[in-house]
């Protein structure tokens, strides 16, 4: 009975290891895109595509993704069918009715608590709601990655200044970083310098080349390496930089980069995924280099109608409300001064992505994802229009791709399509089996614990005397290998298990709490079973001791 429990309790982890990767690695993750092909001209024209925030759906996850962690990215590639003709989108109260009832159907498929959605044109709002626990439009969000173009906004502003050099080492504004000199300024805007998606800056600035340098490979430390970059080349904090020459002059007063502010504009709460319930845990991010992705990369926080605006500074050409943020041509080379991704068919700028739909049409965007919000922005400039979605949960288990399906159909409908509704079926099932799959590997796990009175009767038969010596110290063999390979190797098996699936326990713990706690207490429930065990044989008392299993 006990090699069963043990066989159970080993089979039950080797399921985890095979169906629970896509829960861990979310965003983290290594953001998934699609797009099609395209090929910069030297004016500057191009055809599209682009990496490292939204669109097909290709898997991220990373996180991913990792997240950003960021990973599962917003499904626009087939938002345009049945679309209106350049010009003809619908307006005013048509498009208020049409959103409305598509947001109505579908919004409550999406499985978070709170829901916020803009659509924009160079003129002005064509659309702005807000949906379940966001109290109102200007309650701020962390808009995950998001926030890299907010960064690259400040780089190129610097560029315009003459402050920055965007073919010059990033050491040379960042002095304080290891990082060879062969890593540019732009290298760190498209995402080339070779760091590792998993990297923290400290641990990207080890003052080696990545493998991957040269070719688009999507990680957060490029973006929290321009923010020293920003830091360095102005003088100024990176949050107060942003306040005073991007979020000031377009009048955005609920955009922070700085998490203590953001909480005192009354930040809509975050929620993590907890066994397929988005639950408002209290978690906040960590702070400095150690973090994987900081404010630069993925924790600016916005506001809807603060993001409306931000998207229509880009639909003019760089211009706010009567100030200019960015020239024109800075604003183009954002979008169009780009990598290609070698996984894929899209386009990495500097902070946005790039594409374009079957008929030739452009579409720049980008996605986030954070432990608890997840966020997705979108530009169509042939249209003349800028879409852009907030969301105040985290699911990595299939909730993502949730939300990241109504943002397509939210720009389905924003350019006269009939967007598709969500089919969030699929979705319940796969948690309801993952769930029991939860339950069994805690079940199995606790059962040598419960078992321990067995254990010790069978113990104290093996010790028993008038059982020949070779048969009691066969016994006792038995019971150690596999008290030692139930207590001891199998624990450390189901620890190893991120490193299997290729994602630090550093982002499993905060972008998968209920991954990482049914791990945690299956080894430390396996372990206690070991300790008391032992601690049975110990004072186990026999009138003769017990042979040496050494024979």
């Amino acid at each position: 009975m006990r090699s069963i429990f043990a066989a159970a309790v080993a089979a039950a982890l080797a399921a985890c290891a095979l169906l629970l990767p896509s829960c861990a690695s979310g965003e983290a993750t290594v953001l998934p895109l699609a797009g099609g092909e395209a090929a910069v001209s030297e004016d500057g024209a191009a055809s599209e595509a682009e990496s490292g925030g939204a669109t097909e759906a290709k898997a991220s996850d990373d996180p991913e993704d990792p997240g950003d962690a960021e990973a599962s990215a917003a499904d626009l590639d087939e938002a345009d069918e049945g679309a209106s003709p350049e010009g003809l989108e619908p307006t005013g109260d048509e498009l208020a009715a049409r959103m409305d009832a598509y947001l109505a159907a579908n919004f409550p498929r999406a499985g978070a608590p709170g829901l916020a959605v803009a659509v924009v044109d160079a003129g002005g709002v064509r659309y702005l709601r807000t949906f379940g626990d966001c109290p109102d439009a200007d309650a701020p969000f962390v808009v995950g990655s998001l926030s890299k173009s907010f960064t690259a906004v400040a780089v190129m502003q610097l560029v315009e200044q003459g402050a920055v050099d965007l073919d010059a080492p990033a050491s040379r504004y960042a002095p304080g970083y290891d990082v060879p000199d062969e890593v540019t300024v732009r290298s760190l805007l498209n995402q080339t310098s070779g760091f590792g998606a998993y990297d923290s800056l400290a641990e990207a600035a080890d003052g080696e080349l990545g493998e991957t340098f040269g070719a688009f490979s999507y990680a957060n430390a490029n973006y929290d390496l321009l923010g020293r970059v920003v830091e360095g080349a102005s003088g100024e904090d990176y949050a107060c930089y942003l306040d005073e020459h991007v979020l000031e002059p377009l009048g955005m007063a609920s955009t922070t980069a700085d998490p203590a502010r953001a909480e005192a504009l009354g930040m809509v709460p975050g929620h993590r995924d907890w066994f397929g319930l988005p639950v408002a845990d209290g978690f906040r991010h960590a702070q400095g280099d150690g973090a994987w992705g900081g404010p630069a990369s993925g924790y600016v926080a916005s506001s809807v109608r603060d993001m409306a605006s931000y998207l229509r500074m880009y639909l003019n050409g760089g211009m706010g409300d009567g100030a200019r943020v960015l020239s024109a041509d800075s604003v183009r080379r954002m979008f169009l001064d780009r990598v290609p991704d070698p996984e894929g068919d899209t386009y990495y700028g500097m902070g946005w992505t790039s594409f374009s739909w079957d008929d030739g049409e452009l579409v720049l965007s980008h996605d986030g994802q954070v432990e608890n919000y997840t966020a997705s922005m979108c530009l169509l400039p042939e249209r003349g229009i800028g879409i852009v979605a907030l969301s105040d949960a985290n699911d990595n288990a299939g909730g993502n791709i949730r939300f990241f399906d109504l943002v397509g159909g939210v720009v389905s409908v924003a350019i006269g399509g009939t967007g598709q509704p969500m089919d969030d079926a699929w979705t319940w099932a796969w948690r309801q089996r993952v769930d029991v799959l939860y339950a069994s590997a805690l079940l199995l796990a606790v059962s040598p614990l419960l078992l321990t009175g067995r254990w010790r009767r069978r113990l104290s038969a093996a010790c028993r005397g008038g059982v020949a010596p070779i048969v009691r110290a066969r016994s006792l063999r038995m019971l150690l290998v596999r008290g030692v390979l139930l207590h001891v190797a199998l624990p450390a098996c189901i620890l190893a298990l991120p490193f299997v699936w290729g994602v630090p326990w550093r982002d499993l713990l905060t972008f998968s709490p209920d991954v990482s706690t049914v791990l945690l207490a299956s080894a430390g429930l396996l372990v206690v079973a070991g300790a008391v065990r032992l601690a049975a044989a110990v004072t186990l008392r026999n009138d003769e001791p017990p042979p040496s299993i050494m024979r």
